[in-house]
């Protein structure tokens, strides 16, 4: 009877300190750029990441004493969170501290994953640049393509698995979807500049050359100009000087009387 009662609170005792990972989703992930994190990326098709699920689960018991938290990220399910982290190799695991991130490449033992923590190893890595930085505005762009392909391919399968159609089919529908998109972007993208930024009236070249017609005054001064013109007589007057004796004419313009 005593066996059995001790048998049943060392267990209820483990029970109650163990700690599980904690998932983190798209939902959820900005609670990491909270406190400090150790973060992991699996997922379950993965044979390294089955391999290191007992590993991860018993570094998580060490997280109330380390004053840690301990996440995991299933990336077939959050595969916008895999663009963010731009992660290429599976399991990966990320430290994160005050919002800094860095990704830890040491051993994957329980010891050395307490070591890096307790002994703040994480300290002599750089953390991730800015423009690599999860919480950036490029990398949460980058993972919305990310989201975005996992839905294609899940269309695509739909598409040949449950309703049949061929490869060769699926592709020239996705071409032709790609390029009926484009236009409709590109179509919105320039009524967008042509209400923010509306171009200016350039005249044609024609109107550029037409003479514009004159002045109504104008136009009466030149003809008053043409009619005493007109009525001039020129008259070649012969003056002789004195000095040379040479004879030059001379013009001048005689009005007529009116």
């Amino acid at each position: 009877m005593f066996h059995v009662l001790f048998v049943s609170v060392t267990i209820l005792f483990f029970s109650q300190t163990q700690c599980k990972p904690i998932e983190v989703t798209e939902d959820n992930w900005s609670d990491v750029l909270e406190g400090e994190w150790m973060l992991e990326f699996m997922a379950p098709w993965c044979p390294a990441c089955r391999g290191f699920v007992e590993t991860w689960d018993k570094f998580s018991d060490w997280s109330k004493d380390l004053d840690i938290k301990v996440g995991v990220v299933d990336v077939t399910e959050n595969p916008g969170l895999l663009g963010r982290f731009l992660t290429a190799s599976l399991p990966s695991i990320y430290h994160i501290k005050n919002g800094q991130f860095r990704q830890y490449k040491g051993g994957r033992k329980e010891t050395e994953l307490v070591s890096f923590v307790d002994d703040k190893k994480w300290e002599e890595l750089d953390p991730i640049p800015w423009y690599f930085s999860p919480a950036s505005v490029q990398m949460a762009a980058l993972g919305q393509f990310f989201k975005a392909a996992m839905a294609v391919r899940d269309i695509y399968n739909m598409m040949t698995k449950e309703y049949g159609i061929p490869e060769w089919a699926c592709y020239v529908i996705f071409a032709i979807a790609t390029i009926l998109l484009g236009l409709i972007l590109g179509l919105l993208i320039v009524l967008c500049c042509d209400m923010m930024l509306p171009s200016k009236y350039v005249p044609n070249p024609k109107e550029k050359l037409q003479p514009r017609p004159p002045a109504e005054g104008v136009q009466k001064e030149d003809e008053d100009a043409d009619g005493e013109e007109s009525e001039t007589d020129i008259i070649d007057d012969t003056k002789t000087t004195e000095k040379d004796g040479d004879s030059k004419p001379r013009r001048r313009r005689v009005k007529k009387a009116d």
